[in-house]
């Protein structure tokens, strides 16, 4: 558990937002940021290490927006929806961040984004890469909760090593 006095996640979405940060710096801080997000259990720094890469969706870096979105659909938690969602439906966005916050919504499997989702999916002035990813995340989601996925037995993974595998974010 990170003390009262850990600048730790401030320090990095300052690093983060800073327009006059080099971008690989940013990149970092990114990284380090979707570190925290994804600690499971969930720590007193997963929300703000989320809140902190949403804020870098004020850039004008579509590359660096793109990279947030992936990152936050990795967290695996809830919280990042809202950010995603918001990406999504902003039309003046640039498409290839909209793809991949859309993608990451399907990623995160939430069948709260269904609604947003089948709306962009289903309107034909959208763009042909925003519907078609869309529809992807919502058949991701569709399966993520269905009955067929919940029955699903998988084979244990192994490294290279022989030792068992264990996905991290």
């Amino acid at each position: 558990m990170a003390s009262e006095t850990d600048n730790t996640v401030p320090t990095l979405r300052k690093v983060l937002v800073s327009e006059s940060e080099p971008l690989a710096r940013r990149f970092r801080a990114l990284f380090s940021l979707k570190h925290l997000a994804c600690l499971q259990p969930p720590t007193d720094q997963t929300l703000p290490a989320i809140e902190a890469i949403a804020a870098g969706f004020a850039s004008p870096s579509a590359l660096l927006k793109h990279e947030l979105a992936y990152c936050l659909g990795q967290t695996k938690n809830f919280e990042s929806v809202a950010y995603l969602q918001h990406v999504v439906k902003d039309t003046e966005e640039d498409a290839m961040c909209r793809h991949e916050a859309a993608e990451a919504l399907g990623a995160l499997g939430y069948a709260d984004s269904l609604d947003v989702l089948k709306r962009f999916r289903d309107d034909t002035k959208e763009l042909d890469i925003i519907r078609e990813t869309c529809d992807i995340a919502v058949d991701r989601i569709l399966w993520e909760n269905s009955e067929e996925r919940k029955a699903e037995k998988l084979k244990p993974r192994y490294d290279l090593r022989g030792r068992l595998y264990t996905k991290k974010c």
